[in-house]
């Protein structure tokens, strides 16, 4: 039988020994921290802390039972409450902007499932699982640009208005990175989004994450994942800048989906230190220009998300 995301995020969750705790609980001292822990609090430290409107309604998980007659446009979950319940907010027509103050753990399945008129999601820290359905249908929401761990099965799928997604690598509780998860069918049918920002270390991505998006323009494309990223985006005839993340020179897929791609109209911009590389592989020559990745605008030299 099919495992769900909520299922393999909990595993997850355990295989990495992870301390569910909310974001008020203590922080380990100087000494204890990891490269990573450290990294991970300065990345939020910079972040402007969210202020919430004096009309927000906040909830906690004894009042979240009543957010699906949620009368508030905006909605912020209280700092003590780690986890969305499933179905939580499910068809709230009020909501407009959702507030995530602390760190988020899991959304719960369906958690915003149908929230039409959700136009933004503003966080400050990071939401660890986006679950199962959990935006689906939100036809309002324009961007994601949330640090994430995984997007779980059907997350976005049918948010018509999306038009940007900025999947960052996040940090777990014991200072290791997990790299993120996109689960069948994450963003299909997102048919107005344009750009597709991933971590070179992408973990998991299936065939049809991008099953419907053809109006995709900008598009990371990280080296273990090539060839089913270009199959899984075929339908999007429009790619203009196509970011390539990867330590070592590789050819373009020599795919169905690869030869159809149309590298006349398309830049790729490659890591600095291999963009000679890049330049002399035949199966790049056709690309309209092949540029350093650090001027894409999301990348640095190296392929890190800026």
């Amino acid at each position: 039988m099919k495992k769900t995301f909520l299922t393999l995020a909990m595993g997850m969750a355990l295989t990495t020994g992870m301390v569910m705790t909310s974001c008020g609980g203590e922080k380990k001292t100087e000494g204890e921290q990891t490269t990573e822990e450290a990294a991970g609090e300065e990345k939020a430290e910079a972040k402007k802390a969210l202020e919430l409107p004096a009309d927000c309604k906040v909830y906690d998980t004894n009042t979240m039972a009543a957010g699906k007659e949620n009368t508030s446009a905006n909605v912020a979950i209280d700092k003590k409450t780690g986890f969305i319940s499933d179905g939580a907010f499910e068809g709230n027509a009020a909501i407009e902007t959702l507030y995530f103050d602390h760190q988020i753990e899991m959304t719960g399945v369906a958690g915003f499932k149908d929230c039409k008129n959700l136009k933004e999601v503003k966080a400050d820290s990071p939401i660890r699982f986006v679950s199962d359905n959990c935006f689906e249908g939100c036809t309002s929401l324009k961007e994601f640009d949330v640090e994430t761990h995984s997007i779980g099965i059907s997350g976005f799928e049918g948010c018509t208005s999306l038009e940007k997604v900025n999947i960052h690598r996040g940090f777990g509780v014991d200072g290791k990175g997990i790299d993120p998860y996109l689960f069948s069918r994450a963003f299909a049918n997102c048919t107005a989004l344009k750009t597709v920002i991933v971590p070179l270390t992408l973990d998991k991505f299936e065939d049809d994450v991008f099953e419907g998006c053809t109006a995709i323009e900008e598009l990371a494309l990280p080296y273990n994942f090539n060839k089913q990223i270009i199959k899984g985006t075929a339908k999007a005839k429009g790619i203009k800048k196509l970011f390539v993340l990867s330590i070592m020179p590789f050819g373009f897929p020599n795919t169905d989906a690869g030869k159809a791609f149309n590298k006349a109209q398309c830049t790729a911009y490659v890591p600095d230190a291999l963009i000679n590389d890049f330049k002399n592989d035949a199966s790049w020559a056709d690309f309209a220009a092949i540029k350093p990745l650090s001027e894409s605008g999301y990348y640095d030299a190296e392929g890190n998300i800026k």
